[in-house]
């Protein structure tokens, strides 16, 4: 009976997250498969409603994210390389400096201890950067806080530039098929199960996430594998995390929020000096605004990808840099929570 009970809870949680996501995705908020659920659990995790998420399919929607990010190294990198690739030697450059400038504010202002002070300035993905920053002790619903504040406010100022700079991009009409890539779900299911044994095996820090990640990476860069998840499946990760991620917020109080938030707006804002800095140098290098703007503004990796699609950006450049920016952090991020361990 209990687990009867405890399977409908299950169900109605899942049912709200995804209402949650619908109705984000509709008013078109940025991370909207991930925003939402957050906000509609987290709020109602707020007021004490007993809304429960499953915990099973944590590190199965973890191997999937990995896979995901791993899928877009495709072959064109390599043929690109000698282009893009002084941008890219710069952006680990770029990413340290906002690092430090961001964790120097909140570890001198707000009185964040060090660690809190890294792992909530490090701009990788939300999720990942929750799941690498809890398993040592850093406040979860700090982390989330700090870290979508920082995706709006980037998406928000991002979307704000591109409409005011002179632009002869042409706006495309996003058409999404929630089952495109069916055809690769047998090797999407492969590379993220291997990937994720093969992680657990060599005792790869973060194993759920990067072993799957940088075996995917490796497959696809070199055109061995297409193993892109299909849209839907991706969507239903993002909901199930962005959920877990909500059901954080027991407890919490308005004043709870309010700092953490303010501190994501006011690091944002910090990070646009070392951003404007690297923008500089980059346009003394012949680069096109749009694309640096675009590749290098730390956003979501999904948002800054379907804001470059919507203006006719080079996709092929921008989405490189945040696969690697998200990439490189990850790692980043991995190693230090080993150290901190």
């Amino acid at each position: 009976m209990k687990i009867i009970i405890e399977n409908k809870t299950y169900i109605y949680g899942l049912f709200l997250a995804f209402t949650g996501g619908g109705l984000a995705n509709l008013i078109a908020i940025p991370l909207p498969w991930m925003l939402g659920p957050l906000i509609v659990i987290g709020f109602l995790t707020a007021i004490n409603l007993n809304v429960k998420i499953p915990n099973s399919p944590r590190p199965l929607c973890r191997a999937l994210l990995g896979c995901t990010i791993g899928a877009n190294f495709n072959p064109e990198v390599m043929h690109r390389i000698s282009e893009i690739g002084l941008s890219l030697i710069i952006l680990p450059i770029f990413i340290l400096t906002m690092i430090l400038f961001t964790s120097i504010y909140l570890k001198k202002v707000k009185k964040f201890n060090l660690k809190s002070s890294i792992f909530c300035s490090i701009p990788g993905g939300l999720n990942e950067m929750v799941i690498l920053g809890n398993e040592i002790g850093v406040n979860p619903r700090t982390m989330t806080l700090i870290h979508s504040t920082r995706i709006v406010v980037v998406v928000f100022f991002a979307s704000l530039l591109l409409f005011f700079l002179p632009n002869e991009l042409k706006s495309i009409p996003l058409e999404i098929d929630l089952f495109d890539n069916f055809q690769q779900l047998p090797a999407t299911i492969f590379v993220s199960f291997f990937g994720y044994f093969l992680g657990k095996i060599i005792n790869l820090p973060g194993y759920t996430i990067t072993g799957p990640m940088i075996f995917s990476a490796i497959l696809h860069v070199f055109g061995l594998i297409n193993a892109m998840p299909m849209y839907i499946l991706i969507i239903v990760v993002q909901v199930i995390l962005g959920s877990v991620l909500g059901a954080q917020f027991k407890n919490i109080s308005l004043k709870d929020i309010y700092g953490p938030v303010l501190s994501g707006i006011v690091t944002t804002l910090v990070a646009l000096i070392p951003l404007f800095i690297f923008v500089f140098i980059l346009l003394k290098l012949d680069y096109n605004l749009v694309s640096i703007i675009l590749s290098y503004s730390p956003g979501g990796q999904s948002e800054m990808n379907i804001l470059a699609l919507s203006v006719g950006a080079d996709m092929a450049f921008i989405s490189t840099h945040h696969m690697f920016r998200v990439f490189m952090v990850i790692m980043f991020a991995a190693l230090l929570q080993k150290y901190f361990k």
